[in-house]
């Protein structure tokens, strides 16, 4: 069964048409040099700078009838404090005032974005909307606990005080051992129940911790990660391969041999933290590898990177048309993989998103990704 996503694909506005035709399906880069990928790097970096947080929440309370624009810090902060006293019946938590002032929200602690989301009055479809497009994570994570509670509140129009309640009657519940649950059924079996005991009983048998979430995901990660080794493997001359040095190889390959360079005192990073943060390395690498916790940023870029090498590896490009062709396919196998998984699906005003799909749009992808992290470090 595939998984019921709410949201399968996002609506574009003027500004992600202009990001799609112009920067990730424009005139294809020939890359040379680092300074070749400069246009993609100041794209992706005016994409970080957006405060697109602010913008939806302006946006959602002007519909509300409260006018406002992403500068008004003081307007939405009013107004949020007065719906979170009024709707929730509780004061605004430290997290989300520190957001409204330009904080970028966090998504460690998902139980802010949902109770924002249920202040802002927002349906299952908005919320889900809302989590993509201006928290840039995915929503309803069905087989964390927190999130389930939320996604059964926000589907069948709970108030806020059932989802408080099941949050805390269910934070003894234990987590299973063993995911032999799928995502797609326990998200059916949500939108299906309607009864609140029966949900909880359900829930009770079927929430996961870190290491049984995202299953799918995991191992779609350890398939590509092996057809990449394979590939190095062909060219054993370039590497010393022995222990982990095949994973430390294989992160070579993905980003080349400088990315991970530190940057001096006062020296500013020319890649966007959204890029950054959260991609993998020698330590999270071997973490997924062994089963052990990842986080969502972490295991969706990195299946993202897989895939990206693994398919230009095998599909170069040769003239216009074949990068426009590969490109298209590339799109969709990686869109279709995210899904498969439940992860966001691609969405060009996210940084990283958009600057992987601007290197592949490139005479030489991996070269022009190589060259993106280099020129990171040549300041």
């Amino acid at each position: 069964m595939d998984k019921i996503d709410p949201v399968r694909e996002l609506t574009r506005g003027d500004l992600t048409d202009e990001i799609f035709s112009d920067a990730c399906f424009g005139v294809p880069v020939n890359p040379q040099t680092a300074e070749d990928v400069l246009a993609g790097i100041q794209c992706a970096m005016e994409l970080n700078d957006r405060p697109v947080f602010l913008e939806g929440l302006a946006e959602r309370l002007t519909e509300l009838g409260v006018p406002c624009s992403p500068d008004d810090s003081a307007v939405m902060s009013a107004e949020v404090k007065r719906r979170y006293k009024e709707i929730l019946r509780k004061p605004c938590p430290k997290a989300v005032r520190n957001w409204l002032h330009g904080t970028v929200p966090g998504i460690t602690n998902r139980i802010n974005n949902y109770e924002l989301c249920y202040a802002l009055e927002v349906d299952f479809k908005q919320t889900a909307l809302f989590f993509q497009k201006h928290f840039l994570t995915v929503p309803f994570n069905v087989k964390s606990r927190e999130d389930a509670v939320f996604c059964y509140c926000f589907y069948h129009n709970k108030p806020y005080a059932s989802a408080a309640e099941m949050i805390k009657n269910s934070s003894g519940f234990v987590p299973q051992e063993n995911a032999h649950t799928s995502t797609s059924q326990i998200m059916t079996k949500i939108m299906q129940t309607e009864d609140d005991a029966a949900f909880m009983q359900y829930l009770s048998s079927h929430c996961y911790n870190n290491e049984q979430q995202f299953q799918k995901a995991r191992s779609m990660i350890l398939k590509e990660l092996e057809q990449l080794k394979k590939t190095i493997q062909n060219d054993d001359s370039k590497y010393i391969l022995s222990g982990d040095r095949l994973n430390s190889a294989a992160i070579a390959e993905l980003f080349g041999y400088r990315y991970q360079s530190s940057l001096k005192d006062g020296e500013k990073p020319l890649l966007p933290k959204r890029f950054t943060e959260s991609l993998p390395n020698d330590v999270t690498l071997g973490k997924i590898i062994n089963g052990k916790a990842a986080s969502y940023e972490l295991l969706r870029k990195t299946l993202m990177m897989l895939h990206f090498y693994n398919f230009y590896s095998t599909n170069p490009n040769s003239d216009k048309d074949m990068i426009t062709q590969n490109l298209l396919d590339f799109y969709e196998e990686t869109d279709a993989a995210l899904h498969s998984c439940g992860f966001a699906q691609i969405y060009f005003c996210h940084p990283f998103d958009c600057l992987l799909m601007y290197c592949a749009n490139s005479y030489d992808p991996i070269l022009t990704m190589h060259l993106v992290n280099e020129r990171n470090s040549d300041l």
